[in-house]
């Protein structure tokens, strides 16, 4: 009955709603048996009332002004984080737009870019990314097949975040972890999901629900381990020998905790307000992008240029890199699918790329970043591959006091993988179906993608199958 209810009257009625999920009952008596069962905090009891649909943006102009304007358009992601982790998600630095959170972001940042980062970063990416291939990639016919999503790129971003923020991943090096690889990257999308993709109103509330059962179980195993690295004297001494990293990200781990405990965060506030939040919104988000640049340059427009980034993975060069790093943002400019919403706080009139737009304060303003990515003004010739784009023009990243603040070590990681996979002779997308990523356009330029079993959807890519007769 709610997904009915929800479906037909979408801008009525809140997810939460308790006249969606119990029609039949009055409110009041409701509220009774709601506070019997300690669920009367799960329900909205506002009457239902006309919820206004976004105004969409949709040019680079409208987008980089939503942006960069943020006391006027503040973030829309609060009430979700709050909802999942509590006091501490209220904190965290993407919740909100006072000056608290932009000092949490400075936190976060002096912790996670330390000297030599970026070669930490690069040659950790790289490593990974070639073990993967090298575990997960399987012989059919003589060809070398590898489900380049599920097991290489989402895979290695989880790896990453395990290892930068102590995260209970299992593996051979870590046999006492509590998390599969896929286990810890379903737990990380959905929250993803739950904080900025929380769209269809009929799913909401046993997402959100389901969620934080997930969330609240993985970050009491990370304040537990948060809490033994607070410890002093010659007790952590000990544990910290036990858990150095023995790969390129050796400066992070415990380290990374130990920062964060420096700088006068409490061992709840790092737990709830800087890691936990932070894995969950890096992850999926940077595990689609792998999938999508690297699926353009599979499909038969981006094929074209798989020769010249196969030449410049093998140089090895600073210069080759650079390129690479260029074929990568193109890449996501031409097929990614991101985009970003915001509360106006003002009346306001916006200049759209010509196409005035009224707002008014309350109004939900979402600005799509795939039209802008194809816009001629911002990208001469919009839909060739073009080296020389200056990278302060892609706005994928977003921009003004929210842009992402993992955008340069986003930047070497996805160069790193791409030269490394681009580094394979004859890559190409496996035959016929298995091949082709499988997805379902949105109104508001994002997608759906199916399941690898072909049984339901998704809003992360989740398998992709690629081979390579040289690998």
């Amino acid at each position: 009955m709610s997904k009915l209810i929800l479906r037909t009257l979408p801008n009525w009625f809140k997810p939460d709603s308790i006249y969606v999920h119990y029609p039949m009952t009055i409110p009041s008596e409701n509220r009774k048996i709601m506070r019997n069962l300690k669920r009367e905090q799960d329900y909205s009891w506002d009457r239902p009332t006309f919820i206004p649909p976004p105004v969409n943006l949709m040019s680079y102009v409208g987008a980089k002004y939503l942006l960069e304007r943020g006391q006027e358009y503040n973030v829309t992601w609060g009430e979700a984080t709050g909802w999942l982790f509590g006091k501490g998600g209220l904190d965290f630095m993407l919740s909100g737009d006072t000056k608290m959170h932009a000092q949490q972001k400075q936190i976060m940042g002096k912790a996670l870019y330390r000297d030599q980062w970026n070669q930490h970063i690069k040659d950790f990416y790289e490593e990974i990314t070639l073990k993967l291939l090298h575990e997960k990639s399987f012989k059919v016919a003589g060809m070398n097949m590898v489900d380049i999503t599920r097991d290489v790129g989402n895979v290695a971003h989880i790896h990453f975040a395990a290892n930068v923020f102590s995260l209970p991943l299992k593996t051979e090096e870590s046999p006492h972890g509590v998390y599969s690889e896929n286990e810890l990257y379903m737990v990380l999308a959905v929250i993803y999901v739950c904080i900025f993709l929380d769209l269809d109103p009929a799913i909401s509330f046993p997402l959100r629900h389901a969620t934080r059962a997930v969330a609240q179980q993985l970050g009491k195993l990370v304040e537990a381990n948060v809490r033994s690295v607070s410890m002093t004297g010659m007790v952590a001494g000990i544990v910290d020998k036990f858990r150095e990293n023995q790969n390129p990200l050796s400066d992070y781990g415990v380290h990374m905790v130990r920062r964060l405990l420096d700088s006068g965060l409490g061992v709840s506030e790092i737990t709830w307000s800087q890691i936990l939040p932070t894995a969950g919104a890096m992850v999926a988000n940077q595990a689609q992008v792998f999938t999508q640049l690297l699926d353009y340059y599979l499909s038969p427009e981006g094929a074209p240029h798989l020769p010249a980034i196969n030449k410049y993975a093998k140089l090895n060069t600073a210069e080759a890199d650079d390129k690479i790093l260029h074929y990568a943002m193109e890449g996501i400019r031409l097929n990614g699918t991101s985009g970003s919403y915001r509360e106006a706080k003002v009346n306001d009139t916006i200049n759209d790329g010509g196409r005035q737009v009224r707002v008014k304060p309350g109004d939900k303003v979402f600005c799509s970043f795939v039209q802008a990515n194809r816009e001629a003004e911002a990208f001469p010739d919009p839909d060739t591959v073009r080296l020389d784009r200056p990278l302060d023009s892609y706005i994928h990243y977003g921009a003004g006091p929210h842009a992402c603040l993992g955008r340069d070590a986003s930047r070497v990681a996805l160069t790193a993988m791409l030269k490394t996979v681009g580094r394979l002779d004859n890559l190409r997308r496996a035959l016929g179906p298995q091949g082709e990523l499988k997805k379902i356009p949105r109104p508001d330029g994002s997608c759906m993608y199916m399941r690898g079993d072909w049984g339901g959807y998704f809003p992360f890519p989740t398998s992709k199958l690629n081979r390579s007769l040289g690998a």
